[in-house]
């Protein structure tokens, strides 16, 4: 008892000490019970998702976070890398008047000396007069590498130039080794006192050389023999009589020597020259490549062959005149009025005459564009700024052939062109293509043409760029979106595991044996 008397002595002296212990683990008590119930309540309104856990939760939280991840960045990359265009169609707002044509172009079997580029009026033959033109012209072989040097049209080569004093020097070197008479005589007979020992010093040693291959039991060569003396003699120059000179189209005046064959007598020499048909009339150049006369023959009309021939003939005298039997690779730009015409890649018109029957203009479109003059030589430097659908109908036709099956065919292709502004305010040209087949006339040698219509209005490109605040939401959907579908997925898991699980038999417990409430699977 003394302690219990003592006691309210003791605390009495110090009333607040025996209030303070008292107080501050009730104080502790009370404040923690209050945040445990504050916190019940607010678990009856949260999810379940945010207050159990479970596997199957934890799988999927997983993959919502690595969905919702690849989502942002997704986002962050489309708004930041990725952009979008908008087009505009209005009049055309171009207001000058010349169009530049850019073109690399490959014919297989048409050789350089046989080709022209020329723009024609559209459904015409009038020629539109070039402001400029920067083009070459380049041999290629049968598997369309380019080899020589590029020239431009009636432009002669350093080749040919070296070719003309070479040519000189053989001829001298030869009329020393064989002698003039020798090299200028007649084969009419083998025996008549001339050696006739090679046919090819007699071409090498004159600038051009008429041949006339005739047999003598040939009726037509001996109906056609007194104009072909007349004209021997007035062309070679017999006595006092000056040979007559032509002049070639650099304006060079080159002789011609007539001479006859007897292929009766030099019967290897005609084989080996491929003469099969009597009289035949060539005219040999100095390097061995011959054109064929067809005509009438008729004294005044051979003179006038011989004259046209010889007028076209500017590729000089080359060692090997076999390089120009290939194809051609045209490449340049034409500078043309802004109206609607037709690019022509014309066979013809060189120091050959074509035949209409074996003329084939097969090509290859390595690069075909449109641009404004100012762009000069670099004209893709408008193409920057637009969209990649856009740039493949700039040049839709690069590396593409076009290969005709049959004789006396040739491709058209017909060009729709749209003028095109880029997001930078350059003008660039896209153009729509339908190519057809045409047929022509046996008579007629076939073109490889295109034609181009510019249609009278623009379109404008514009650059869609993406908001912020259209990508904050787009963002705050995917994310929102991703927790709902993840949550959805969650409890389609979860109610098809306890709809298996109730479907499941159990076995049955042993008699005697305690029933603790779990599963017991049938065996």
């Amino acid at each position: 008892f003394g302690s219990s008397a003592r006691a309210p002595t003791t605390f009495g002296s110090r009333p607040d000490l025996l209030l303070g212990c008292r107080a501050a683990p009730a104080g502790r008590r009370r404040r923690a019970s209050l945040d445990d119930m504050l916190a019940s309540v607010a678990v009856r309104y949260l999810p379940d998702d945010f207050v159990k856990t479970s596997a199957t939760g934890g799988a999927f939280t997983v993959v919502a976070w690595v969905f919702m991840l690849c989502a942002f960045a997704g986002e962050l990359q489309s708004f930041f890398f990725n952009q979008s265009f908008s087009t505009t169609m209005m009049l055309d707002r171009r207001d000058g008047d010349k169009l530049q044509i850019n073109f690399d172009v490959d014919l297989y079997d048409i050789e350089c000396r046989n080709l022209q580029v020329i723009v024609f009026a559209q459904n015409s033959e009038e020629r539109l007069s070039t402001a400029a033109q920067d083009f070459w012209l380049r041999s290629i072989d049968a598997k369309g590498r380019t080899f020589g040097m590029a020239l431009k049209p009636n432009e002669p080569t350093d080749a040919e130039v070296r070719g003309e004093a070479d040519h000189d020097k053989s001829m001298e070197k030869l009329i020393k080794e064989d002698g003039k008479a020798e090299l200028d005589s007649d084969w009419a007979d083998s025996h008549d006192g001339f050696h006739h020992s090679s046919f090819e010093h007699v071409i090498q040693a004159h600038d051009y050389t008429f041949i006339n291959f005739f047999a003598g039991w040939c009726g037509h060569c001996r109906q056609f023999s007194p104009q072909w003396e007349a004209l021997a003699n007035k062309t070679n120059g017999e006595g006092d009589t000056p040979p007559q000179l032509f002049t070639d189209r650099d304006g060079v005046e080159r002789r011609v020597r007539l001479i006859k064959v007897n292929c009766v007598d030099f019967q290897t020499i005609c084989r080996e020259k491929g003469v099969d048909a009597y009289p035949m009339l060539r005219l040999y150049k100095g390097d061995g490549s011959f054109s064929l006369f067809e005509g009438k023959r008729d004294e005044a009309e051979i003179v006038r062959w011989i004259e046209r021939t010889i007028k076209m003939k500017s590729y000089g005298w080359a060692d090997n005149h076999e390089a120009f039997e290939r194809g051609c690779n045209a490449k340049g730009r034409l500078l043309v009025p802004r109206v609607p015409g037709r690019l022509e890649l014309q066979a013809g018109g060189g120091d050959q005459a074509l035949n209409p029957r074996m003329t084939n203009v097969s090509h290859l479109v390595k690069h075909l564009s449109f641009s404004d003059p100012e762009d000069g030589r670099y004209h893709r430097k408008s193409w920057a700024g637009l969209p990649p659908d856009v740039v493949r109908h700039l040049s839709p036709l690069d590396g593409k052939g076009f290969v005709t099956e049959e004789f006396h065919q040739a491709y058209i292709h017909d060009l729709k062109v749209v003028s095109t502004v880029s997001t930078r305010g350059q003008t660039s040209y896209q153009f729509h293509h339908h190519r057809r087949v045409s047929t022509v006339p046996e008579d007629e040698i076939p073109q490889a043409k295109f034609h181009f219509d510019i249609e009278p209005f623009s379109i404008w490109v514009k650059a869609d760029s993406k908001k912020w605040y259209d990508f904050c939401t787009s963002l705050l959907a995917i994310l929102g979106g991703a927790y709902v579908t993840m949550r959805l997925m969650a409890h389609c898991s979860l109610g098809v595991l306890a709809a298996l699980w109730h479907l499941m038999p159990r076995s049955k417990p042993a008699a005697g044996a305690l029933d603790d409430g779990g599963p017991h699977w049938s065996q």
